[in-house]
């Protein structure tokens, strides 16, 4: 499980400061600003100019000028070492941006990143999506995209690569988990919804599986959990494994189904010390809560596991979580692309630091068979706290 730490987060797990409407009503004030504003902090950085201006004076051959600019800024910001902090052109950040809103045109699956491959690891590919359909499993790694080796960018380049119009293919280079082989996969690309909630009654525990935070989470979560204490729930269990995140927005509002009303979900602090804190206006759902999670649980949903164990005391179970514990916000340039910058950290109610760690289970438990050992310790922990 060391490796997991390895892992870069699941562009759909990205937590979404600036909307979109934000960004186009910005973009202009953003591109004004970085044109006024000094570049003392970064002494040097007149070098940039000058090497540009020496390109375009004397250099022999022609020059990709858009190419250029935009490999030296996901270079730049690649050699920060943050995994979260990239360069989109505005193709790729229209991409992005449908995919989190939970629709889009692709290969349906939830995706990390593998920083010592290089590579796309298959987190779970979507019920009926085109990635199950051409025999695409968990645990397999994306190597190339139409023979294009894939370490040779990021997660976020890679997904907007396996994107594109509906009905046309796409062939990836794929790294069979099962088997170690490397096979070539052609997949036809479909209209792609994520689902993100879906319930059942597990006896009288109720049992509800949320797979991302899009915008749709929060009214779908309420209302299966409306539904699950109609059906008599005397405890609820809240699986959030192989959830990568998603939006902010939505984990408060599955929290203020959960939560009383004033009790912290969390708290985001920046590198100027200035913290903001997230705190319920729900009611409360008045019954016992376990929490699933796994190596794949990450950002929001480990968010929402913290908050319910640092105020219902409710139990996590299943294996340690990912471990990102930082906020992004896009900042749009002049010409639509963007840049997306990590500049919080986020906190558990009781101040844990999530960021590289993770959350680690009250009970640790493997999955050992098609049981599912840890939902089965999870339905035996509730109903040991209603005797």
């Amino acid at each position: 499980m060391k490796n997991e730490r390895k892992l870069g987060v699941v562009v759909s797990v990205t937590i979404i400061l600036t909307a979109a409407m934000t960004f186009m009503a910005t973009s202009f004030f953003y591109a004004l600003v970085l044109k006024v504003r000094s570049t003392a902090s970064f002494p040097g950085s007149e070098k940039i100019f000058e090497v540009l201006t020496l390109l375009d004076r004397h250099y022999y051959y022609e020059v990709d000028k858009e190419t250029l600019i935009d490999s030296a800024l996901d270079h730049m910001l690649e050699s920060l070492g943050d995994p979260y902090t990239t360069y989109m052109d505005a193709e790729e950040y229209e991409q992005f941006m449908s995919y989190i809103t939970g629709t889009y045109y692709g290969i349906g699956s939830v995706v990390l990143w593998d920083n010592e491959m290089g590579a796309v690891i298959i987190v779970k590919p979507f019920d009926g999506s085109p990635a199950q359909k051409a025999g695409i499993e968990k645990g397999d790694r994306i190597l190339k995209i139409d023979g294009e080796d894939v370490s040779t960018t990021d997660l976020d380049g890679a997904v907007a690569k396996m994107r594109g119009e509906k009905g046309t293919p796409v062939r990836l280079t794929v790294l069979k988990a099962n088997t170690s082989e490397e096979v070539e996969v052609d997949v036809i690309r479909d209209e792609i919804h994520i689902p993100s909630v879906e319930h059942e009654m597990k006896g009288d525990i109720g049992y509800i599986a949320i797979s991302t935070f899009d915008p749709q989470t929060g009214a779908d979560f309420k209302k299966a959990l409306v539904e699950v204490v109609a059906s008599g729930a005397k405890g609820v269990i809240i699986d959030l494994r192989d959830n990568g995140g998603g939006l902010v927005n939505s984990v408060t509002e599955v929290a203020n189904s959960l939560l009383d009303s004033g009790e912290m979900i969390f708290y985001t602090q920046n590198k100027q010390g200035k913290k903001i804190e997230y705190k319920s206006v729900g009611k409360g759902v008045g019954v016992p809560i376990a929490v699933l999670v796994n190596e794949n649980s990450a950002s929001a949903s480990e968010l929402l596991a913290g908050a319910l164990r640092d105020n219902l005391k409710a139990p996590i179970i299943g294996k340690n979580t990912f471990g990102k514990g930082v906020v992004q916000g896009t900042y749009p340039l002049s010409d639509s692309s963007v840049v997306k910058l990590t500049t919080e950290k986020y906190f558990t109610p009781n101040g844990y630091d999530i960021n590289e760690k993770g959350l680690e289970p009250d009970y640790d438990v493997e999955l050992k068979s098609t049981e599912d050992e840890q939902l089965q310790l999870a339905i035996e922990v509730l109903k040991t706290k209603l005797e």
